[in-house]
């Protein structure tokens, strides 16, 4: 716990140093705590798991900001099962009190083009939508097959990259990127670009939004991965190549409450790679009662050459005040043929002007 507050040390002085940017530069931040109780009510393990997150965008000459985040995460109790899906996206197996995910300089050219060159992170460049948002499950805080098949710049890690973003008609987005084939958390290794030791992973996607009555805009997202990566003695770089897709369809409309259809999917060419394929979908209500509280039930299926694995995941968040928001969530998981059921309890406090 002491290495868990002196991250959070850490991360309040990176605010510190930011802030003495000249007034005339826009600074914007934000810090998030989250503390989060599980307990496999199977087999009786338990775990506590904690994370802090600041972030820090600095405003430079016209169009250009500055983009950094950093993490600190500790837990207690070891992960409560095995399997591969994972019941939290904020669970980690290594405490560590600094890391750094994010360290980019952001370049836009009118309102259309956007470039970031730095150290960056896969989850916040792609996996940032609404309703996959509301579930604590890994699965959707990534898909499966780049955290189980890459050694990606994937929660928690970050990887040197190129990052770009293009919007050539109204609604429609397309992003590329480029990143160092293997990520770290590691000072010395991150902020490298070196495809002829480490491989060299792309991905992009091709995104379309249409407005709706409710909170939420549907949303329709094809994306690929191709990755040249390391095996595992280095000698040579293997090629593995996926697709994916999302879709986030509103439904009808309750009173200001909005029922909003989620449905995801990857899949990889080759067949030979830890995870084949994965598929998921659910329902989420957003706005219930005076607009505090979404609820959500998702179902996760994942494809692996170790078993098949499955996960039902209904989930309550529920803003108490503006900063203070806590969350409950229910996991029925089948993992290599042996079943359990897990809860967890999540709290948030969040801060800042950048939300």
């Amino acid at each position: 716990m002491y290495r868990f507050l002196c991250g959070l040390a850490a991360c309040l002085c990176v605010i510190g140093v930011r802030a003495q940017t000249p007034v005339s530069s826009r600074v914007g931040w934000n810090l998030t705590a989250m503390t989060e109780g599980e307990w496999n009510m199977t087999s009786g393990n338990t775990s506590w798991v904690n994370y802090l997150e600041v972030g820090v965008d600095v405003g430079l000459w016209k169009g250009a900001s500055f983009e950094s985040m950093a993490i600190a995460t500790w837990q207690t109790g070891g992960a409560v099962d095995d399997d591969n899906l994972g019941l939290s996206n904020i669970y980690t197996d290594e405490n560590r009190p600094f890391r750094l995910m994010q360290a980019s300089l952001r370049q836009s050219f009118g309102e259309c083009f956007f470039v970031s060159i730095g150290l960056r992170n896969v989850d916040a460049d792609y996996f940032i939508t609404p309703a996959t948002g509301l579930f604590t499950g890994a699965a959707d805080a990534d898909y499966p097959i780049l955290s189980l098949n890459y050694p990606l710049a994937t929660f928690p890690l970050g990887a040197m990259g190129v990052h770009l973003e293009y919007l050539p008609v109204s609604r429609l987005t397309l992003k590329a990127s480029v990143y160092n084939g293997v990520a770290s958390d590691d000072f010395d290794r991150q902020f490298r670009f070196c495809p002829s030791g480490d491989g060299i992973f792309t991905m992009g996607s091709i995104s379309y939004e249409i407005p709706s009555k409710g909170e939420q805009a549907a949303n329709y997202t094809i994306g690929y991965v191709y990755g040249k990566t390391p095996s595992e003695d280095r000698s040579v770089h293997e090629r593995e190549t996926g697709f994916w897709a999302l879709l986030e369809q509103p439904l009808l409309m309750v009173g200001k409450s909005q029922l909003v259809l989620l449905g995801q999917g990857a899949a990889m060419t080759r067949r030979y790679v830890p995870c084949n394929g994965y598929w998921g979908g659910g329902l989420v209500m957003n706005r219930i009662a005076r607009n505090d509280m979404t609820a959500g039930i998702v179902f996760n299926r994942l494809l692996f050459s170790g078993g098949d694995e499955t996960d039902i995941e209904c989930t309550l968040h529920c803003h108490l005040t503006p900063w203070l928001s806590v969350q409950p969530a229910l996991h029925i998981i089948h993992h290599n043929k042996h079943n359990f059921v897990a809860g967890l309890l999540r709290v948030f406090l969040e801060f800042g002007n950048n939300r």
